[in-house]
């Protein structure tokens, strides 16, 4: 590919992103590759076709940053990809027409990226299961805090019911303590003013 349709590419990618579409050609034995900075988790889709040239046929490869192939294909004419980021990082999309000796292919293309997707389908399998141990974790956490909560609950009522009966215990005793010393200065003073009328009639 050209040094100026390279700029050209550039240029289309910063102003019509994240959604690029463009044109560009593939020369006989050659490969053409194209690198997008995706994010963990976004949304990377792609279709292309071979619009002249030969067979109408390429290969077409899109790798991941860890060098894994997200997606790849064939001697197609044309096809479609989507995947959602397991990494981030630079995503590679190649296009190879190494089986062709002679013809040129022409390509049209377009790469849309963004769309943020499932956190829970993104997930590996050894990322989900020490989740999936947190959360057992937490379930049994959550049950030891209830049990502690009914076991503090039910002592609460106790000491309230205990509080309650000493305050009415007291409440009586107040009462009859007091019906006693009422009683005990009623008698007193009646043998008191009995004795003293006793004595001044004597007198």
């Amino acid at each position: 590919m050209s040094f100026a349709r390279r700029l050209l590419l550039i240029a289309l990618a910063q102003v019509f992103a994240p959604v690029i579409g463009f044109g560009f050609t593939v020369e006989a034995g050659g490969k053409t590759c194209f690198d997008e900075t995706v994010k963990s988790s976004e949304r990377v889709s792609g279709d292309w076709r071979v619009i002249s040239g030969g067979v109408l046929d390429l290969d077409v490869e899109v790798t991941s940053p860890s060098g894994e192939h997200v997606y790849s294909a064939e001697r197609e004419a044309a096809g479609s990809f989507a995947f959602f980021a397991t990494d981030s990082g630079t995503y590679v999309v190649c296009f190879s027409n190494a089986r062709a000796t002679q013809a040129a292919r022409e390509v049209s293309a377009k790469i849309t990226v963004g769309e943020q997707g499932d956190g829970v389908e993104l997930a590996k399998a050894e990322q989900l299961a020490p989740l999936e141990d947190r959360v057992k974790r937490l379930h049994t956490s959550m049950i030891s805090v209830r049990d502690l909560q009914d076991q503090q609950r039910e002592q609460d009522e106790e000491r309230y019911r205990v509080t309650s009966q000493t305050r009415r215990w007291l409440l009586w005793f107040t009462v009859l303590e007091a019906a006693f010393v009422l009683v005990a200065v009623s008698l007193w003073q009646i043998l008191y003013l009995k004795s003293f009328f006793e004595v001044k009639r004597v007198v």
